[in-house]
Order: C-alpha cells, then sequence, then structure tokens
C-alpha cells in the first residue's frame, strides 16, 4: 500500500515537472526579470558611488523649502547622519544664473536645484559661511 502511493505521488510529479511546464516557467521568470528592468526607477549615482536621491519635481516646477528639507534628511541618512528637519540651516544661493537652497547639517551639506528639485553637489562637510 505504502508502495503505490509514493508511485502516484512520483507520477504526480513527473506529470507536474514536465519539459513544457518548466519552459513556460522559465520564460515567465525572464519576462517579470525583463518587466523590472524596464520599469525600475532610475536612479542617479555620483562619481563616488553615493545614490542621489529623488525629489519627484518636474523639471518645471519649482521645490518648496520644506519639501527640499526631506529631500536632504533623507539624502543624509544615504549617508549614514541621522538628522532632523529641523536641525538643517538652509540658504538660497545663486550660481550661474540659477537659484539653489544650500542645506547643511552638523557632517554634511548639499544643494538642491530650486526649478525642478535635482541634488546637484552633496559634499561631505559642510561649508562655512
Amino acid at each position: 500500500m505504502k508502495i503505490s502511493i509514493n508511485k502516484d505521488i512520483l507520477e504526480k510529479w513527473r506529470d507536474i515537472l514536465n519539459i513544457y511546464n518548466l519552459g513556460i516557467f522559465i520564460c515567465a521568470i525572464l519576462l517579470l526579470v525583463s518587466i523590472y528592468i524596464i520599469f525600475k526607477p532610475d536612479e542617479i549615482v555620483t562619481p563616488s558611488g553615493i545614490a542621489v536621491v529623488d525629489t519627484n519635481t518636474k523639471e518645471t516646477e519649482e521645490i518648496a523649502e520644506e519639501t527640499a528639507r526631506k529631500a536632504a534628511v533623507k539624502q543624509f541618512k544615504r549617508l549614514r547622519e541621522e538628522t532632523k528637519k529641523e536641525d538643517l540651516k538652509v540658504i538660497k544661493i545663486q550660481r550661474e544664473g540659477e537659484e539653489y537652497y544650500y542645506i547643511t547639517s552638523v557632517e554634511n551639506s548639499l544643494e538642491i536645484k530650486i526649478k525642478g528639485g535635482k541634488i546637484s553637489r552633496i559634499n561631505a562637510a559642510p561649508v562655512e559661511e
């Protein structure tokens, strides 16, 4: 009795694991990987290997100071610095005809372009005024 149950289970697995089903399974996995590669969010990485936070602001929109602070806190967390948005110093600067928020924390600083909200510079040490 026990031997026939094992043979029945073995036959069911052979029916399930045939070449046709394995081919469909492999094709489905390849399709899912391809879709992920196509639709994954593009992550900007600096030459030093730091991943830059996206602010989800369109190129034509201006980023608010509060949103810039939130993005700075996220970026500083990626740099392994725990800080609060209330502890950040924000200065509005102009460089080459474009305005930026220059945001400093205790250990790091960065610049966020006001029009478009892109993080343009990341410094490991804040610049003194």
